[in-house]
């Protein structure tokens, strides 16, 4: 892999989790379709890994803990990609208990996309929406970890080490980010999500944020 600037970084991190909605196939594709695509278009680079991003068995046991819509006549819809795809983000972060434990308040009965709380593909929409801003605003704040970074390695002699010293506190800074936004995640499921299948409706969960999680119906519009 060739070395990039934090700006060819950034943009190489946009393309990798960026997948349009409109680039999703609007058709029914068969298990082997559906691995192929998602496992291209998940691993642009086409690297070597020690396993596939999606298999068979693991399609098939999504679908047997009703984590995923079950498919009809063995095909599998747009529907089905859009969640597979936030199930990939999501468990880089969660459990696949959590996930579920996530979405079950939401997406409610798995079998039937007609009694959603928000739609998927609005759910979809908006992560990509929430990637993007995150993206740009790490863009933007990333230069004040640098003069942090710049500071506490100022003492160093050599080139080759002042960046191998910088290059490794950055990847600091970038796991305590990452560490602190899984430990509030994991909190606020802890918190505010019942285990699966022990809340009868979303109005039982309490809501602390500045959503009113309580009406359906504004959720739907914040989204």
């Amino acid at each position: 892999m060739k070395k990039m600037n934090l700006t060819e970084l950034i943009e190489r991190v946009r393309e990798i989790n960026n997948i349009p909605i409109e680039t999703i196939p609007d058709i029914e594709l068969y298990m082997d379709q559906l691995l192929n695509f998602l496992n291209q278009r998940l691993n642009p680079d086409g690297r070597k890994t020690d396993s596939q991003i999606f298999t068979k068995t693991m399609i098939n046991n999504y679908t047997k803990d009703r984590i995923l819509i079950p498919p009809k006549n063995k095909r599998y819809s747009k529907q089905h990609i859009l969640l597979l795809i936030l199930i990939y983000n999501l468990k880089g972060i969660l459990s696949i208990s959590d996930i579920k434990r996530l979405f079950e308040p939401i997406l409610r009965d798995i079998d039937t996309p007609d009694d959603d709380l928000i739609p998927l593909e609005s759910i979809y929409s908006t992560y990509l929406d929430l990637t993007e801003t995150a993206l740009n605003e790490f863009s933007e704040n990333f230069g004040k970890y640098l003069s942090f970074i710049d500071n506490k390695t100022k003492h160093l002699e050599g080139e080759a080490n002042v960046n191998v010293a910088k290059l490794f506190l950055s990847v600091l800074v970038l796991i305590a980010q990452a560490n602190l936004s899984k430990k509030m995640a994991e909190l606020i499921l802890e918190s505010y999500f019942p285990p699966v299948s022990a809340i009868e409706d979303v109005k039982g969960i309490d809501c602390p944020l500045a959503l009113d999680a309580a009406d359906g119906k504004s959720l739907e519009k914040t989204v």
